[in-house]
């Protein structure tokens, strides 16, 4: 692990621990062992840590969903999948989600504005892509693709939402196989 990567891993961890906002550049030298020069080096400022883990972790997760989608063999496989993507993401990399899913600072959102647009663009315009074969043939229900996320990830995202609070009894691992069928009743089409 490099020095860049051991600094946000060490802001994660403060930010979880402490908040974003009584999270001091200290705090993240401390847990880091980083200099205060090499972390306003690298990041310039708190924001831009928080701006680096937020844009990192969302590139991260949406690169796995779209791997997932490109090599799915048809539509069910595909809405499947990318609903056990998305829990075994949240899964693995908890702390992360927690901070990615929770509330952005007014600062944080205004740094990574742009970052997440170029990110969301692509990710939207891939996926469109890749999903037009099958809401062509009708496996999938055609549905704008801003109402095909919450159908697809909804029930899925609220139950990781409580998960990640500690509010279920049932784990990801179990919840999984119940909630991509969900996906997959809610976007199933016709012709499938």
């Amino acid at each position: 692990m490099g020095r860049r990567e051991e600094i946000l891993n060490a802001a994660l961890g403060a930010f979880a621990e402490k908040g974003f906002a009584a999270t001091t550049i200290d705090d993240v030298r401390a847990r880091s062992g980083a200099s205060t020069g090499s972390i306003y080096h690298h990041f310039g400022t708190k924001e831009g840590l928080a701006a680096q883990l937020y844009v990192g972790g969302l590139r991260d997760y949406q690169e796995g969903f779209l791997a997932r989608l490109r090599r799915a063999p048809d539509a069910e496989q595909a809405v499947k999948g990318l609903v056990r993507q998305h829990l075994t993401w949240i899964e693995r990399n908890a702390e992360l989600a927690r901070f990615i899913f929770g509330r952005r600072e007014t600062e944080v959102m205004a740094v990574t504005e742009e970052p997440m647009r170029e990110l969301n663009r692509q990710l939207f315009s891939e996926s469109a892509a890749l999903l037009d074969r099958w809401f062509a043939d009708g496996s999938l229900r055609r549905v704008p693709l801003d109402v095909f996320n919450p159908l697809l990830i909804g029930p899925g995202q609220e139950f990781a939402r409580a998960w990640l609070r500690g509010r279920t009894k049932t784990s990801i691992a179990s919840a999984r196989r119940s909630l991509a069928e969900a996906g997959w009743a809610a976007l199933r089409g016709k012709g499938a």
